[in-house]
């Protein structure tokens, strides 16, 4: 009895300490998030762990608890913290997306709301030939096209037309609300949406093309950009691992994953910098129905959010225990947006 009732008054004295110390941190960050996770179930590590520093759960073994949460296909009941924390993202990112995340603490939450519409750079890959559902990878395949139309002057030639002020319908499986309720909800149980999915005027600064290889007409241009070593890893491995099969045997209604990497299906890059709100993988779903070839979303990494770059001012999700790792990536974060009123 005594034994336990002292062990209790350690867990208290341990959770008010690590609370304390987690109250000194105040403001914005940026870190990068892998493929792979939810942005929520990177912040629930963030707050589940914060103060913990070599005494964490290893981001390895959260990370395969998230996957196999998911892989449940039931919506995820997570358990109350111990720690009043405040914590908040600024701009979602799907979970196969991976880069830069900003994240607010306290007072830092606030600041967010200009990131959520501010600049965002993005680089896509894309595959032609195939539409999808959820119009990426990860879908069931709608259309299967031919793709000897498909090339480097028609594309260079379209893209202008997504440039400026553009009206863009969201993706079917996307967390926008209608009737309040999530519109992936809406498709996971069968419930017709469509006609409620009304267009949105969203703004695209500007999109450069940067790769594209069309091995059906023997068409190259460019220099094909190499994704970090870890995020390439990623999309090259597991369920996006080639395997060999013909393309001639891709049908409808086959989930595209397994052919993301198919060899025989042109494959181009962009570098997208765009507003808030606005879905890379329905602007490359447009590309694909305008160049009467199809496309889809292979990949996608936030290159950079304002003035912070992937990289160069992001701390990766590992450091997020650590509360001096922490808190000197939010004086980074004050430095860089600094200079940059500056200029």
């Amino acid at each position: 009895m005594l034994k336990a009732a002292a062990a209790e008054v350690a867990r208290r004295q341990s959770t008010a300490r690590l609370s304390n110390a987690a109250k000194s941190l105040n403001g914005i960050f940026a870190v990068n998030k892998p493929p792979g996770i939810s942005c929520t179930g990177l912040l629930d590590y963030f707050k589940r762990n914060i103060g913990r520093n070599h005494n964490g759960i290893p981001f390895a073994v959260h990370y395969e608890r998230e996957n196999e949460l998911r892989k449940t296909g039931k919506k995820v009941f997570r358990r109350k913290y111990q720690l009043d924390l405040r914590v908040g993202h600024g701009g979602t990112l799907d979970v196969e997306a991976a880069g830069v995340l900003l994240v607010g603490i306290d007072k830092g939450c606030k600041l967010l709301n200009k990131y959520l519409t501010g600049d965002k750079t993005y680089m896509a890959t894309g595959r032609m030939g195939a539409i999808t559902d959820t119009r990426d990878a990860e879908g069931k395949i709608l259309e299967i096209h031919n793709t000897k139309s498909a090339n480097c002057d028609a594309m260079q030639q379209a893209l202008p037309q997504f440039i400026g002020d553009i009206d863009q319908i969201p993706p079917v499986y996307s967390a926008i609300k209608v009737d309040g309720k999530r519109l992936y909800e809406y498709a996971r149980q069968g419930e017709p949406i469509l006609d409620s999915i009304r267009s949105r005027k969203v703004h695209v600064e500007d999109i450069r093309l940067l790769y594209f290889n069309n091995p059906g007409i023997k068409q190259q241009w460019g220099q094909k950009v190499a994704l970090p070593d870890d995020i390439a890893d990623y999309f090259v491995s597991g369920r996006y691992q080639w395997d060999g099969r013909n393309s001639s045997k891709m049908q409808v209604g086959d989930v595209m994953t397994p052919y993301s990497n198919n060899p025989d299906l042109p494959v181009f890059q962009l570098l997208i910098k765009s507003g808030g709100g606005v879905y890379v993988r329905s602007l490359i779903h447009d590309l694909g129905v305008k160049l009467g070839c199809g496309a889809l979303m292979a990949s996608l990494v936030r290159v950079a959010q304002g003035p912070l770059r992937l990289g160069r001012d992001t701390i990766n999700p590992e450091d997020l225990p650590y509360i001096d790792r922490v808190m000197n990536a939010i004086r980074h974060t004050e430095n860089v947006i600094a200079k940059n009123r500056a200029i």
